[in-house]
């Protein structure tokens, strides 16, 4: 009888065992906390059932954090993405000193949010910023305005910042599909008789399908998780105004000292998380199932 070789398992253990501490574990400890009263600190948690669901659910906070989640998703993800398309169309062409270009619209990409928000929360300050003063000296004060401390234009602050961020990133994805379309496809067109524009609209645009879908699904993932940027800029203020799903996990969790709260909230954006990948990842694999017939 052959003897069954187990080798295998011991090299995957070790991935396995932090998969279950790191992952797995802190999941099923969410869920278990959501059902309790508990501030983090007692040994003692009571058991209260989904009172801290429904506490949840009637929280107008919740509202407005979902309000924002949608518009800055839906308004990043597509002028990221236009953006991206169209510096990734520009450095395509291979022009003088695109590489040097592409270099430096990455950078922002590596550059970790906790810096970039200090950085702009000076740039932005109302009395003292940089670009209030800028305003000021070229007089045009009267556009000068409290950037983080009006509840519109904190949102629009923070959402302006976050595309400056990661437009080099979505060029990045852009340019690197560009370049595995099959150059006969565009000799093909162009014997056609194809100029630039309905090259671009016919062939190009649609053999990004891939990266528009990897661009829409890390963004929205993105933004139901963003945290730094908010947080230094405005600790999810003013009156909620800018307040994410993590900026009021953090609150809840460590001002409010209410970790079944949080915890619920937690497993609230999990769950949103798994529907809109879901989602998308249908959508992805539907699409490129209708390419393969085609």
């Amino acid at each position: 009888m052959r003897k069954y070789n187990y080798s295998g398992y011991v090299f995957i253990a070790p991935m396995v065992i932090l998969f279950l501490i790191f992952i797995v574990y802190p999941i099923f400890f969410n869920v278990f906390i959501s059902f309790h009263e508990w501030n983090g600190i007692d040994v003692e948690r009571i058991y209260t059932g989904f009172s801290n669901y429904k506490k949840l659910f009637t929280d107008p906070v919740l509202l407005i954090i979902l309000r924002n989640f949608v518009i800055f998703a839906t308004i990043t993800i597509f002028i990221q993405a236009l953006l991206g398309m169209i510096f990734a169309t520009y450095f395509f062409q291979n022009l003088k000193l695109s590489g040097l270009y592409r270099t430096l619209m990455y950078l922002p990409v590596v550059a970790t949010p906790a810096i970039i928000g200090s950085i702009f929360s000076r740039i932005l300050e109302t009395n003292l910023g940089d670009l209030n003063t800028l305003l000021r000296s070229v007089g045009l004060g009267f556009l000068a305005q409290q950037w983080l401390a009006i509840p519109r234009w904190a949102l629009i602050s923070i959402m302006g910042i976050n595309i400056w961020q990661w437009t080099g990133y979505s060029m990045l994805v852009y340019y690197a599909n560009m370049l595995n379309i099959p150059g006969d496809i565009y000799e093909a067109a162009t014997i056609d008789g194809a100029n630039q524009v309905q090259i671009f609209g016919l062939v190009t645009f649609p053999m990004l399908r891939g990266a528009h879908f990897t661009l829409a699904i890390l963004g929205t993932l993105g933004s139901l998780k963003c945290f730094e940027l908010p947080y230094i800029l405005t600790k999810g203020g003013p009156n909620h105004a800018t307040e994410f799903f993590s900026t009021y996990i953090y609150q809840k969790s460590f001002d409010f000292f209410d970790q079944g709260g949080s915890s619920a909230l937690v497993i609230l954006m999990f769950m949103i998380a798994l529907v809109i990948t879901g989602v998308q990842m249908k959508l992805y694999n539907k699409n490129n199932a209708e390419k393969a017939v085609n």
